[in-house]
C-alpha cells in the first residue's frame, strides 16, 4: 500500500500513514480470525476474558524489557539526532538514518530467531530438561550470530554502495562510509545479546533481562553519544553503540553462565 498510495496515488506522508494504518487493521482482523476462527490447536472461549492479577503481573514483568527497549528508542534517536546536528549537521543525521535502516536488516533476523525459541526454552525449563534449554540457546546463538555476520561483512566492504543506494551524496560519504563500518564493527554479537535477553524472560526470570536492556539502551548508550564526539568529533557519535553492545555482551554472557550453573546444580 506504501508503493500505491506514494507512487501511484502520489499521496506523500498522508499515503503512508494511511497504508500503515489499513495494514495494521487487516492484520488485527486477519490475527482475529485464526484465533476466533477455531484455525488454533487451543480453543478460545468468553470465560477466559478476565483479568487475573497474578498472571496480570507475571506477564508486564517479562515483558517489561521489551518495554524499556521500545521506549529507550525514542529516546536514543533524540539524542542521535541532537549530537549529529551538533557535529555534523543535516548530512551526519542523514547519515544515522541508514544507519538505522541498515540496522533493521540485523535486528529482525535476531528478533525472529530469539522469539523461534522462547516456546523451546519455555517448555524445557517447565520440564526441568536444562541440558536442552542451553543447547537451544547455544545453537540459537551460532544461528543468529551467522546470519549478522553476513550483514556485517556487507557493511564492512560496500558501505559506499549501500550509501548510494540510499541517495548519498559525496558529503555523505565523507562522513558515512567510515560511520558505517564503526557503527557496524561488532555487529555480530548483538544477536547474542538479544538471544540473552528472550532466555531470561522464557525462563520467567526477567530481573536479567530488564537489567540487559536497561544498561546497554540507556545507562550505557546514552552517555556515550554524549561523552564521545567531545573526544572524537562525529566518529566518536559512531562509537558509542559498538561500545555499548560491547558491555552488554559481556554482561550477557556473564548472566547466561550463571545461570547455567544455577540450573546445572538442580539436575
Amino acid at each position: 500500500m506504501d508503493a500505491v498510495f506514494i507512487i501511484i496515488f502520489d499521496w506523500g506522508v498522508a499515503g503512508a500513514a494511511s497504508a500503515t494504518v489499513i495494514g495494521q487493521i487487516f492484520s488485527a482482523l486477519f490475527g482475529a480470525y485464526l484465533v476466533f476462527g477455531k484455525k488454533t490447536q487451543v480453543a478460545i472461549s468468553k470465560n477466559i476474558f478476565r483479568l487475573d492479577k497474578g498472571l496480570c503481573l507475571q506477564i508486564t514483568s517479562c515483558g517489561f524489557s521489551f518495554f524499556v527497549a521500545q521506549m529507550a528508542m525514542g529516546l536514543i534517536s533524540l539524542v542521535y539526532n541532537s549530537q549529529l546536528g551538533k557535529y555534523g549537521g543535516d548530512i551526519a543525521i542523514s547519515v544515522y538514518a541508514v544507519v538505522s535502516s541498515i540496522m533493521t536488516f540485523v535486528i529482525m533476523p535476531a528478533s525472529g530467531i530469539s522469539q523461534g525459541i522462547q516456546p523451546i526454552i519455555g517448555n524445557n525449563y517447565g520440564r526441568g530438561n536444562y541440558n536442552r534449554v542451553m543447547q537451544t540457546l547455544f545453537q540459537a546463538t551460532i544461528f543468529s550470530v551467522s546470519i549478522t555476520c553476513f550483514i556485517w561483512l556487507i557493511v564492512l566492504f560496500f558501505p559506499k554502495q549501500i550509501l548510494a543506494a540510499f541517495g548519498g551524496t559525496e558529503e555523505m560519504f565523507h562522513i558515512g562510509i567510515t560511520g558505517l563500518r564503526i557503527n557496524f564493527c561488532i555487529t555480530p554479537v548483538l544477536g547474542f545479546v538479544m538471544l540473552a535477553t528472550t532466555f531470561f524472560q522464557s525462563i520467567n526470570r526477567p530481573a536479567p533481562s530488564i537489567l540487559i536492556t536497561v544498561l546497554r539502551q540507556a545507562v550505557f548508550l546514552v552517555p556515550f553519544i554524549i561523552i564521545f564526539p567531545i573526544f572524537f568529533k562525529i566518529n566518536g557519535i559512531f562509537f558509542a553503540q559498538p561500545v555499548s553492545d560491547i558491555l552488554a555482551t559481556v554482561l550477557s554472557l556473564y548472566l547466561v553462565l550463571k545461570e547455567r550453573k544455577r540450573m546445572l546444580s538442580l539436575i
